[in-house]
């Protein structure tokens, strides 16, 4: 559980290692929000991509890693031992109804990984209406709803107006953060 890994971490500082994609990375900023949420200090191991890192835990290299839910249950309807420990979407994914949240341990965080569509500047309003309402139509298809989570990558569709708000609290979070735990390249 979280508390265990917290109550370890803070006997021995520095001792629970972390793998993540890299400095810099969702799952590297995720961690570092756990460590100032939690008040512990681990050690930071960076990888190249999810598969490195599922590999490091299964051969023991690492104590935790921090990966996406989808990745997380692909590798494990693959064979490898992973156990979750929590999950930091806003609420309990689709995909992982089982797998608590942070916030719900205890842990006041929320991070989720964000994918977007991006159109060149001064679009036409029509085209980008266009635009908008095709990916909102195949966002709530039920099929192709269906076929996302086969592929372990649920769905959470977000309007430009909420996408560019959500965009924003997390610039804000992430300088914030950089302010208190500034992170870079070793």
């Amino acid at each position: 559980s979280l508390a265990t890994l917290v109550k370890y971490a803070r006997a021995n500082p520095g001792a629970v290692t972390v793998g993540t994609t890299g400095v810099g990375s969702d799952d590297h900023l995720a961690m570092l929000l756990f460590e100032k949420a939690s008040g512990v200090k681990m050690t930071h191991v960076g990888y190249k991509g999810a598969g490195e890192v599922r590999g490091a835990l299964a051969g023991q290299q690492i104590t935790i890693g921090a990966i996406n839910v989808g990745e997380a249950l692909a590798y494990q309807k693959g064979g490898t031992p992973l156990k979750f420990l929590g999950q930091m979407g806003l609420s309990r994914a689709v995909l992982a109804p089982n797998v608590s949240t942070f916030r719900e341990q205890g842990y006041n965080i929320e991070l989720a990984s964000l994918r977007g569509l991006a159109a060149p500047k001064g679009l036409p309003e029509p085209v980008k209406k266009k635009l908008v309402d095709a990916m909102a139509k195949v966002a709530a298809d039920p099929q192709f709803k269906q076929q996302a989570d086969a592929m372990f990558a649920p769905l959470r569709y977000l309007a430009p107006a909420a996408y560019a708000a959500e965009l924003e609290r997390g610039e804000a979070s992430f300088r914030q953060l950089w302010k208190e735990m500034p992170w870079q390249e070793k």
